[in-house]
């Protein structure tokens, strides 16, 4: 049997994290506008290696003043700020449904459980008028 207290816990420290994951999303996020989602990331480059692991469902990849927003289809275990992200790309881009899996820093290398990338969503900077 559970105890309450310990489902209260859990509860708590679960709200927390989201909390966390809210504010920092929202900090990444602040002043720009989404745009239409895309399929696939032109150009496979350096921004793309190096994402914000926001929760172990969101992904940000900086691209000079846009940033782009992956929601992954279903929770990633794993997918915490600390993990190393590796992402297998077959066609040369980065796509909607290519995998990603998570490394832990200092651990003995044993990846984490693949999982599928969703769709990209840019998010640009308003240009306000003077």
């Amino acid at each position: 049997m559970i105890r309450p207290t310990l489902v209260a816990l859990a509860a708590l420290a679960l709200g927390a994290a989201t909390t966390s994951d809210t504010r920092d999303l929202d900090a990444a996020l602040k002043d720009r506008t989404p745009g239409t989602p895309q399929q696939c990331l032109r150009g496979f480059g350096s921004q793309t290696q190096n994402p914000q692991i926001i929760s172990d469902r969101i992904l940000l990849y900086p691209d000079g003043s846009r940033i782009w927003r992956n929601d992954l289809p279903a929770a990633c275990p794993g997918l915490e700020p600390n993990a190393i992200l590796v992402t297998e790309v077959r066609s040369g881009q980065l796509c909607r449904n290519d995998q990603v899996y998570t490394l832990q820093r200092g651990g003995i290398g044993i990846p984490g459980p693949r999982c599928r990338l969703g769709m990209f969503t840019p998010y640009s900077k308003v240009k306000r008028e003077r």
